[in-house]
């Protein structure tokens, strides 16, 4: 049953400390006591107010604002009495870790003023409290971090002692200035003791500086990939062509060179036809050696060509006029004459 008693000014005259978190840090018995003289009469009024404020809420289970004015009147006026009030509170809220935390400060805080069924019924729900929480030994490999439990503090590190955690799933963040936080999230069993330990990274500290990669050359058989230049190609086309041309007209020159033969041979001969065949013969050897010369120019060209550009994209090769090449075909009385200079 919740204790009503109203504050009178002797009570709340005691100095006991709750501790910085009631829900996972519990308090130290042996904190310097508050002097009867730093809580002022307003201060004992206002604790007073709240404290059977408080208590009617708790009547009315409105257990998350009753635990608020519980703890804002021991914050006011310490009494340890407060303490079994924020015990049976945190444990209808099934903060069993603050409750434990509570009722164990009232025992020790309390002394022999705690008697009888009073003491009995703490020790019992004590007892039950254990095994409903579990205890956190939280280490860093730097000091000066701050703890953080499910988004509550319970202290800096090195912390005094084990921090009492309800059972299930916690979550724990170390934060200190120019380091990256450390998180871990851990399941906690009824009576549970573990060993976290988190490490910081340092921010402040240079990175290792990385060794820049190199490009790799693509395997192949290390020689220039060379390719069949366009100029090249054509001029093949060209004499391919010219020569395939020759060939016809050849073959017509032999054909009126027969005709030719064939008129002389008639008797008595026609004079007409003669000379029609021998200006056709002559018409068609013409054609035939100008076709032939301009293959072999042709011919000379590609092979010169080929030569001079073998197909590199390099800037430095020689050009046709680099290399000072000139191929021509010239008539003669006799026949054509090719001319070349490189």
């Amino acid at each position: 049953m919740l204790s009503s008693r109203v504050f009178h000014h002797s009570l709340l005259g005691l100095a006991l400390s709750l501790g910085s978190s009631m829900l996972a840090v519990p308090a130290q018995a042996d904190k310097p006591a508050k002097e009867e003289a730093e809580v002022s009469d307003e201060a004992r009024e206002e604790a007073s107010e709240r404290f059977r404020r408080g208590v009617k809420l708790y009547k009315d289970n409105d257990y998350v604002a009753a635990l608020v004015e519980f703890k804002r009147a021991y914050e006011l006026a310490p009494n340890y009495r407060v303490l079994y009030n924020l015990g049976q509170t945190s444990r209808e809220l099934k903060d069993y870790a603050s409750a434990l935390t509570a009722y164990r400060q009232y025992l020790a805080e309390g002394g022999d003023e705690v008697k009888g069924a009073r003491k009995k019924e703490v020790e019992g729900a004590i007892e039950d409290l254990v095994a409903r929480v579990g205890t956190l030994s939280i280490t860093t490999d730097v000091e000066g971090a701050e703890i953080q439990i499910d988004d509550v503090v319970v202290g800096v590190t090195p912390l005094d002692e084990p921090v009492v955690v309800n059972v299930g799933q916690r979550r724990i963040v170390a934060t200190l200035s120019g380091h990256a936080p450390a998180r871990r999230v851990v399941e906690v069993a009824g009576k549970d003791a573990l060993d976290i330990e988190l490490e910081l990274p340092d921010l402040t500290r240079p990175e290792p500086t990385k060794p820049t990669p190199t490009s790799q050359p693509k395997p192949g058989s290390g020689e220039e990939e060379s390719h069949v230049p366009v100029a090249g190609i054509v001029a093949i086309s060209i004499t391919g062509a010219c020569g395939i041309a020759a060939g016809i007209v050849g073959g017509l020159a032999l054909g009126a060179r027969g005709d030719l033969d064939a008129a002389l041979e008639t008797f008595p001969g026609n004079a007409t036809s003669i000379e029609d065949a021998q200006s056709r013969v002559s018409t068609l050897a013409l054609v035939t050696d100008v076709m032939l010369g301009v293959t072999a120019a042709g011919a000379i060209t590609s092979l010169v060509l080929f030569i001079v550009n073998p197909g590199s994209d390099s800037s430095d090769a020689p050009s046709e006029e680099d290399a000072g090449v000139e191929v021509s075909v010239l008539p003669s009385p006799t026949g054509l004459w090719l001319q070349g200079t490189f």
